[in-house]
């Protein structure tokens, strides 16, 4: 069982103060300028080495999906999407990170776009998600009055702008390449590959898609090393994950635990066990990141 100092998202619950005052009691906002003055290269590496992979549902190793970026311009801008869409039936713990610890997804945004040379991020948000929406923007805003977004962000010398946009509420957003689709003010439909958004995504320009909890992690790993990051979990699938628990269990919930964690564990510690008791359990599905559970 994951212990409490290990957590990431240390408001995953909202029980803390979710302003940037709060969130940098909690650790946030700590060096980050000083970070990014380590360089691409220093950053990108530490993310391969914490074997993060994306949190989404694919599970692409994220510090390799980076590296397909440009290493120099062609003369056409780099973007960085957060894919905040979270339309998948039963899934519910991006919202969790945008509503309660929205500074952690922003910090993560401003380092990783750094990484990959992209001057401005795009947050796609999920058109149901009206308070979450309010609250990000919110957070965004004062990151902004602070100066850690905008002009020498953070005090890092690099220059970087942060966008939210909402949806309208269509399930096949959630796929990259429609979601980039929409982002440009069409119909949300996929696109043919290749190319590859690496090559040419939002407005034809080299883009990287990541999930929100991918980007969210980031500065907390390159802060406490990526070593101590796949230290959890088991090979070539380390690290803490949110897991979003739902249907008949005694206590539904969204929680951080290691990757290696059982069912049996998750189910039992977290959830209060399943209603009625093991044998009332029909069916079990095990989806991109979250579990039902439905009774005989």
């Amino acid at each position: 069982m994951l212990k409490d100092e290990d957590r990431i998202f240390t408001n995953l619950y909202g029980m803390h103060d979710r302003s940037l005052a709060g969130a940098k009691k909690r650790g946030h906002w700590d060096g980050t300028g000083k970070m990014i003055k380590n360089g691409r290269e220093w950053i990108v590496e530490k993310v391969k080495g914490s074997g993060l992979r994306g949190r989404g549902g694919a599970g692409f190793p994220t510090g390799l999906k980076w590296s397909f970026m440009p290493k120099e311009s062609d003369g056409r801008p780099s973007y960085l999407v957060v894919n905040a869409d979270e339309s998948e039936p039963g899934t519910c713990k991006d919202r969790e990170i945008m509503r309660h610890d929205p500074h952690t997804l922003i910090e993560g945004c401003l380092i990783a776009s750094f990484a990959m040379n992209a001057k401005a991020c795009y947050i796609y948000i999920r058109g149901e998600y009206i308070r979450e929406r309010e609250a990000l923007q919110s957070a965004i805003d004062e990151a902004y009055d602070a100066g850690l977004l905008g002009k020498n962000a953070a005090k890092s010398g690099w220059n970087f702008d942060l966008y939210l946009h909402h949806g309208a509420g269509a399930y096949i957003c959630g796929e990259e390449t429609a979601l980039l689709e929409s982002l440009e003010g069409r119909k949300g439909m996929p696109r043919m590959k290749p190319p590859f958004p690496a090559g040419a995504g939002l407005y034809g320009c080299p883009t990287t898609v990541n999930n929100v909890e991918s980007i969210a992690v980031v500065p907390t790993i390159l802060r406490r090393g990526a070593e101590w990051f796949s230290g959890f979990g088991r090979p070539n699938n380390s690290g803490t994950k949110l897991f979003a628990i739902s249907g008949h269990v005694n206590s539904p919930c969204v929680v951080e635990e290691a990757m290696s964690i059982g069912f049996e564990e998750l189910i039992e510690k977290h959830c209060g066990g399943i209603r009625g008791g093991v044998g009332k359990s029909q069916s079990c599905y095990p989806g991109r990141i979250f579990s039902a559970l439905y009774p005989r």
